[in-house]
């Protein structure tokens, strides 16, 4: 009998995201976003921090490190933040949701990075998270606000120049935490999503096409959803929900069903107290995975699309201490998607940079 010449090898887990620099953010860092704000080409963080009530700004050094952040003054309590071009210029501007102060901050980019004095626009009250879109078809970038004790959304139509219009309010469920803005039902208009914690359940609100918004069909969770965002995970060219669902340690994925409504959802492990859910393909296969930062185990999971809309089970990497926030985008330029943490305990940043081929 010949020998069997055979040759097995064992292949490495890939650890994608293998080490944290972190950066200072002053106290309660709430939440975070990247952006280019000083047209350099390269993507700089935004983190509002609720201690000092402020918004920093870490611009990028050019290969994925920072400087210290430069901050600016915004209302009581900055809980969510947001970048976008109000007014126009093309240049990205802030917007911040002040939940102490029950109302939108507006920071407009000066060109070079910096910003002007926020001007500010009423909310409902304990405003607790902000997006933008175009809601209406006018090519002007509207503010979208979840109001958490007043149990709906404020719409506030951009007037043109990046000043906006008083807010219209739409019934949410109770405890809305978290909007997202998406076209669900195919029809070119942007429509609203929202997590409600108090009532379990995830919201969507069709748009009629003029920037008002049809009564709210409601979708289960579990306890307490803390945070949704939208992305089509079947490859089916229809946007699906994407919710961390705080109270049950989980995330819940409900796929679309083509016309705006959804199927009930189904759920994947985190670790505990996932507080804040984002999308990204951070391997490269074209297909959209989950990544979540787990509130009380400080750590971030990442979980990978299996390509048909299913998820394999999170990889986690560690952060600071409890985790609220997260983005993911390439920060050093080598064209993979890296992970952004604000980290309410420990008053920093984390970026977790990419290192896996």
């Amino acid at each position: 009998m010949g020998d069997n010449n055979n040759v097995c090898f064992t292949i490495a887990p890939c650890n994608r995201f293998p080490t944290q620099a972190t950066y200072s953010a002053g106290f309660s860092p709430h939440a975070v976003a990247v952006a280019d704000i000083n047209g350099d080409s390269k993507l700089d963080i935004i983190v509002a921090s609720a201690g000092p009530t402020n918004v920093g700004v870490l611009l990028n050094n050019g290969n994925g490190t920072f400087a210290a952040q430069v901050t600016y003054s915004t209302g009581s309590v900055p809980a969510s933040v947001a970048a976008a071009d109000v007014n126009g210029d093309n240049k990205l501007d802030i917007i911040v949701a002040n939940a102490g102060s029950n109302n939108v901050g507006v920071l407009l980019n000066n060109g070079n990075g910096t910003f002007a004095a926020r001007v500010t626009y009423s909310t409902g009250i304990n405003p607790s998270s902000v997006t933008t879109a175009d809601v209406n078809g006018d090519n002007k970038l509207d503010i979208i606000i979840t109001n958490r004790s007043s149990n709906n959304v404020s719409v506030l139509l951009n007037n043109g120049n990046g000043t906006f219009a008083a807010q219209v309010t739409f019934s949410t469920g109770t405890d809305p935490r978290s909007v997202a803005a998406a076209d669900v039902n195919g029809d070119s208009k942007l429509d609203i999503i929202v997590a409600n914690a108090g009532s379990k359940n995830v919201s969507v609100l069709l748009n009629n096409g003029n920037g008002a918004f049809a009564t709210q069909a409601t979708y289960s969770t579990g306890t307490s959803p803390s945070s949704v965002t939208a992305a089509d995970v079947n490859g089916d060219n229809k946007l699906d929900i994407i919710v961390a669902i705080d109270g049950s340690n989980n995330v819940g994925v409900l796929l679309n069903n083509g016309n705006g409504t959804f199927a009930a959802q189904v759920t994947y492990s985190t670790g505990t107290s996932p507080y804040f859910v984002t999308v990204a393909d951070v391997n490269g296969d074209s297909k959209v995975d989950v990544i979540v930062v787990n509130h009380a185990s400080n750590n971030v999971g990442v979980l990978l699309n299996n390509g048909n809309g299913t998820f394999a089970a999170q990889v986690t990497y560690s952060t600071g201490t409890n985790p609220t926030s997260v983005a993911a985008a390439d920060v050093n330029g080598d064209s993979k998607v890296d992970i952004i943490v604000a980290n309410l305990g420990s008053d920093d940043v984390s970026v977790l940079l990419a290192n896996c081929n």
